[in-house]
């Protein structure tokens, strides 16, 4: 029931002139908590990890057992970090619920009962009819039912929703008029499909009831529709809006990406590290605890003056005793690294954000960081998705050349050169096969003309001079740059289209004669019909009457497309073998057809359409069938081969990554000829690859023959081979040998594949990360290719010609493509190391706290007694060592910026998380387990030797003990630092000194108060000669044996030329 109640379509009637409490409110709400909800959501979401979690048990259980150690041991660390992390959150979702308050109290002005009255946004309702001024923003979904202009649309820009800054076109329903003085009294329904997230479909349809008790219908589509979020061009008149999607119904809303979808891989290594502290914590409460039931059964009878024996197989006493050790011990799992990982991933995308490399000065575009949790992914990339229109290249279009019946041409200036006759022609000079092809390009788009501020042109010279000034091209806006390509081509030859932007379009033909003056000639046509293009169709079409009232079709798209459309010709195959030698010179090709289509076709067709267009079910299944009853029978005029630049700096950039070792794979639509051309310009395909093709291959054994033959010739991972294959081929690889096809990919360092739709690139990134062992990424710039981007481990979005919705889909955002090198290869390569390093140093200093304590077990008949004060423990994992190690952390560079650019290969260092290997962990641990034996014992021996060290012959007890170790684990941690640091900086210097100089201050002042077992004993301490002696013997004997290591490796480890680790800095 509940499914069938959701597909049922909306009813809404227009007017709403009783709004009710039942209808959804324009309410936007993209905060988590309220003032009610914050403390128990966020500390549920808090504890659903398991650190969290155990801690809190640990903290429970410690106000039942082990008295030697205070709970507030356990409880001021967790409620330190929980409160970190929770003001955190609380902050953001603060600044989240300020925007919310003012979205939702701008005014509007909504027509309620025959009145005009002014409400808040959030108040509007759907059925509302709401008045949008010139230059204001949509509040919400609406159908345009009114616009104040004579032609009855209105023109919006689309900037806020899709990043797009070309105008676009909002129509009044076909058929529908709109009663201005009884707005609400007009008895009309709109019946649409329930909202959904696709921002360029819409199905619905508009029922009004006549007095003769019937109903009308008018369809309505996306090009009827104001979106929330779009803004009314400031030139248009007032318009008048049914709501229909309000608040978080609206397609904007549905849109608005939850980015913490994606879990970094570092999550495993954490997990696995933590794992095995965990193991390794109960493997010694286990051990520890077996040990003190052996000494309680033998010695502690032995020993009466220790008070009545104790039942200690008792299941309580049992449980407490190993629960105590198990808090003793809670020290080894590092709760408080989860709140510095999120610190180090706030200052890294600072780092990012603030980059000046990584700011693009032309559009005030800097780096922006949508998913701070990916940082370390940067470096861990293993293969890179790229789209080529727009992201390796400009998507900045030339009209180059053309092919018309047997001829090919190139366009210079104002005329047209033909290469095999050399001749040139003007426009004068054109044969009717050259006129009905350019007049075909002037006709067949979607492009608008504003307005011009120069009313008339007074002359022919000023007309050319203004073509010349590109007064007329630079008032076309246009959804593709393709088609601003075309007609900028047209006008230069003297074809310039122009429109007043209702349905008439007009081509002015400047001519010169022989004796120089310059002539007009306006042909004007109407236009009846658009035949949308889309990603699936790969082509556009439309219907216009010309002036002697012939009715065409004219069509335009892919080749592969248009050409099946035509009639059976000749010219067919000639203008495919040019487009194939257009295409192998890196140029962008489109094939252009025309009809006529007699009346009874035309109005058929538009009846078919209409009725299609009715339908809220199979719309667009019931369009194609409809357009494919006269895209047919065509008569091919030519092609047109488009020059698109590669972006800056590009091949220097797809050079450097593969070096890195990262595969490169180009998904995109364009032909074969085109992208293989383009990827050796761009050296996506190195000059001496050997190049395996896989072109209209779909049978399975044909599949499994050539995979098999590019198996064979490559054995192993051969960064010289390159794979090109088509989008025939991929759904056939897709659907029978996947597998095959990874392994195969896997072993060439290019990969190239053609002629994708969305979803092929989409299903292609999935095949690669069900690897478990690859880390993707995918950069594009258009909305074709948000699905790649959201797939992949890692999305990167252009900020392009295209748009922006890539880059608000996107976990990282970036002007150019050229950027990437840095991106990766610097911000990923330290942010890895600097997530390794805070994770690892986390690990060795809670192995040395611990294993004192430890130790000390074996000499106090194992009772589960803390051999430190309680204030250390509560300050040691959040001020005396933390402070200095997180923040080098965060500075972190193993090397400078320009040796990471020069050496791209120092990037291999780092994929499959290899600075944070099972070896290099278990490094860490030992190196921990060697400092603790070394302090603890040169403590114990001390005592044992002679334990009168104080400056008055007392000897020292159990207080002064216990401070030894903790004064001695914090030096050696901080200045190890020292050791370990690759780029020392003053700053971090300083905070190893004031982290020691911490600790020494807090100690004290915590000694000199009263009612303490501290009590005077660091005053005492601080006077003692041989305690002195010991911290530093101690010390050095515990950096010694790190710095022999650090030089050993120094000299022995490969280095690059002129590769020098960074030093002291300033």
């Amino acid at each position: 029931m509940a499914a069938s109640k959701t597909s049922e379509p909306l009813r809404i009637p227009i007017g709403n002139g009783s709004p009710s409490k039942a209808l959804p409110l324009n309410r936007i709400k993209t905060t988590k908590y309220t003032w009610f909800s914050f403390l128990p959501i966020n500390f549920y979401e808090q504890f659903r990890r398991a650190v969290y979690f155990y801690f809190l048990l640990v903290t429970i259980v410690s106000f039942f057992v082990n008295d030697t150690i205070s709970p507030m041991v356990s409880l001021l660390p967790l409620l330190f970090v929980m409160i970190v992390t929770a003001l955190k959150e609380g902050l953001e979702d603060y600044s989240r619920s300020k925007s919310d308050k003012i979205v939702n109290t701008s005014k509007v002005t909504v027509f309620r009962n025959n009145q005009e009255i002014c409400i808040d946004s959030e108040f509007i309702m759907p059925g509302d009819l709401v008045l949008v001024s010139p230059n204001g923003d949509v509040p919400c979904d609406l159908v345009l039912l009114h616009s104040s202009g004579p032609e009855n649309k209105c023109s919006i820009t689309t900037a806020n929703l899709d990043g797009e800054t070309n105008l676009k076109t909002v129509f009044v329903p076909p058929n529908y008029v709109y009663e201005l003085e009884n707005p609400n009294g007009q008895l009309a329904h709109i019946v649409c499909e329930r909202s959904t997230a696709d921002l360029y479909t819409f199905n619905g349809r508009i029922e009004v009831d006549t007095p003769n008790h019937s109903v009308t219908v008018s369809p309505l589509t996306i090009e009827n529709m104001l979106l929330r979020g779009v803004r009314l061009n400031a030139g248009s008149a007032p318009v008048i809006g049914c709501a229909i999607y309000t608040g978080m119904s609206t397609k904007l809303q549905l849109n608005s990406r939850y980015t913490g979808n994606k879990c970094a891989s570092s999550e495993n290594y954490i997990n696995k590290f933590i794992i095995a502290l965990v193991i390794g914590m109960v493997i010694i409460v286990a051990i520890l605890y077996l040990i003190q039931r052996y000494k309680e059964s033998k010695i502690f009878p032995t020993m009466p003056y220790l008070g009545m024996p104790i039942n200690y197989n008792a299941i309580m006493q049992i449980f407490g005793d190993f629960l105590s050790f198990l808090i003793l011990f809670n020290y080894m799992v590092p709760i408080s690294m989860y709140m510095n990982i999120e610190l180090y991933r706030v200052f890294g995308a600072l780092f990012m954000q603030s980059d000046l490399h990584l700011y693009d000065e032309e559009h005030d575009q800097p780096c922006v960081v949508n998913s701070s949790n990916l940082n370390e992914d940067l470096g861990q990339i293993n293969v890179l998705f790229s789209d080529k229109t727009g992201t390796l290249t400009k998507n900045k279009m030339r009209f180059l050349k053309c092919y018309v019946r047997g001829k090919s041409y190139d366009l210079e200036n104002n005329h047209l050169y033909c290469p095999n006759t050399t001749e040139k022609y003007h426009l004068e000079m054109f044969d009717q096969d050259l006129l009905n092809f350019f007049e075909a390009l002037c006709m067949c788009h979607t492009v608008q003309v504003l307005k011009s501020d120069i009313e008339t042109l007074p002359d022919l010279a000023s007309e050319q001079a203004s073509l010349i000034n590109k007064e007329i091209v630079g008032r076309y806006q246009a959804s593709s740059p393709d088609e601003k390509a075309l007609l900028k081509g047209c006008a230069h030859l003297g074809l310039i289209f122009d429109s007043d932007n209702t349905n008439i379009g007009f081509i002015r033909r400047i001519v010169e004669d022989s004796n120089g003056t310059l002539h007009v000639a306006e042909q004007k046509y109407e236009r009846i019909h658009v035949l949308e293009f889309s990603s699936e169709r790969k082509c556009m079409s439309i219907i216009v009457r010309d002036s002697n009232g012939v009715i065409w079709l004219y069509a335009k798209g892919a080749e592969n497309i248009i050409f099946p459309l035509c009639k059976k010709s000749p010219l067919i195959e000639e203008a495919d073998a040019e487009i194939t030698r257009f295409s192998k010179e890196g140029l962008r090709t489109l094939a252009v057809a025309r009809r006529t289509l007699t009346d009874d076709e035309c109005t058929r067709f538009l009846r078919l359409y209409e009725e299609a267009n009715r339908q809220l079910n199979n719309r667009n299944e019931l369009i194609a069938k409809c357009y494919a009853s006269v895209e047919n029978d065509l008569t091919l005029l030519g092609a047109t081969a488009l020059e698109d630049a590669l972006q800056d700096n590009v091949s220097e950039t797809l050079s450097a990554l593969q070096e890195a070792g990262l595969k490169i794979w180009v998904l995109t639509g364009d032909k074969v000829e085109t992208s293989f051309n383009i990827g050796l310009s761009c050296k996506h395909i190195t000059p001496d690859a050997t190049v395996h093709f896989m072109v209209d291959v779909i049978e399975k054994t044909e599949l499994l023959r050539r995979l098999a033959e590019i198996r064979n010739s490559s054995p192993s991972q051969n960064e010289k081979n390159a794979l090109v294959v088509d989008g025939s081929t991929v759904a056939a690889l897709l659907l029978h040998v996947p597998e095959e096809f990874r392994e195969v990919a896997l072993r060439c360092g290019a990969v190239l594949c053609c002629r994708l739709s969305p979803l092929q690139k989409c299903e292609i990134v999935t095949l690669m990360k069900k690897t478990k062992d690859h880390i993707t990424a995918a950069i594009g710039d258009g909305a074709n290719d948000v699905s790649m981007i959201q797939e992949a481990h890692v999305g990167i979005g252009i900020m392009g010609r295209e748009g922006k919705q890539a880059a608000r889909c996107a976990d990282y955002a970036i002007a150019k493509f050229c950027m990437l090198q840095r991106l990766l290869l610097v911000h990923g390569h330290y942010n890895s190391e600097r997530l390794a390093f805070l994770v690892l140093f986390y690990c060795y200093k809670n192995i040395v706290i611990t294993g004192c304590m430890a130790l000390f077990q074996i000499y106090d008949l194992y009772s589960a007694t803390a051999v430190y004060n309680d204030i250390f423990l509560w300050l040691f994992d959040i001020v005396y060592l933390s402070v200095s190690f997180t923040f080098l952390a965060f500075v972190e560079k193993p090397y400078s910026e320009d040796i990471l650019l020069s050496y791209p290969q120092l990037y291999k260092k780092l994929t499959h998380n290899k600075q944070t290997s099972w070896w290099i962990f278990t490094k860490w641990i030992m190196n921990g387990a060697l400092h603790t034996l070394i302090i603890f014992y040169f403590a114990y021996s001390m005592m044992s030797i002679n334990n009168v060290v104080l400056d008055k012959g007392q000897t020292a007890d159990f207080a002064c003990f216990g401070t030894m170790l903790i004064q001695t684990v914090i030096i050696v941690g901080n200045l190890k630092l020292l050791l370990i640091a690759k780029h020392m900086t003053y700053i971090n210097f300083g905070f190893i000194l004031a982290s020691i100089a911490a600790f020494m201050l807090s100690t004290y002042i915590y000694n000199i108060a009263s009612n303490n077992n501290l009590y005077w004993v660091y005053n005492i301490f601080l006077s003692s000669l041989p305690l002195w002696l010991f911290t530093v013997i101690c010390t050095i004997s515990c950096l010694l044996t790190d710095f022999v290591v650090k030089a050993i490796s120094d000299i022995t480890s490969d280095k690059l030329p002129g590769v020098q680790r960074e030093s002291m800095k300033c």
